[in-house]
């Protein structure tokens, strides 16, 4: 399985983004959980987390407030999007 990623650096600070299902935003605890699962595969890079409709348009984010801010200044299709490969696993989550 792969999820979609983007390493974003602008004004000095360098992020990734994820794209997840609307499942992960709609539940607080598990949107903290994910983005504690990236940073720790990341070297502790700030994540912001995002969903995208079927066109890749952002419908929502989570994450720290100045990512987001970022974010909705630049355009999903701009992002240099690539697939991030994980696995699932049914006791413990996502693996990297």
């Amino acid at each position: 399985m792969s999820i979609q990623s983007a390493l974003i650096t602008e004004q000095n600070l360098t992020f990734m983004v994820i794209a997840v299902p609307n499942a992960v935003l709609n539940d607080r605890t598990t949107a903290e959980q994910t983005v504690q699962f990236f940073q720790n595969h990341a070297s502790g890079l700030p994540i912001a987390l995002v969903t995208r409709d079927e066109r890749g348009a952002p419908t929502a984010f989570y994450g720290r407030r100045d990512l987001a801010r970022r974010l909705v200044r630049i355009p999903s299709t701009a992002l240099p999007w690539q697939d991030l490969p994980v696995r699932l696993c049914a006791r413990t989550g996502l693996v990297a």
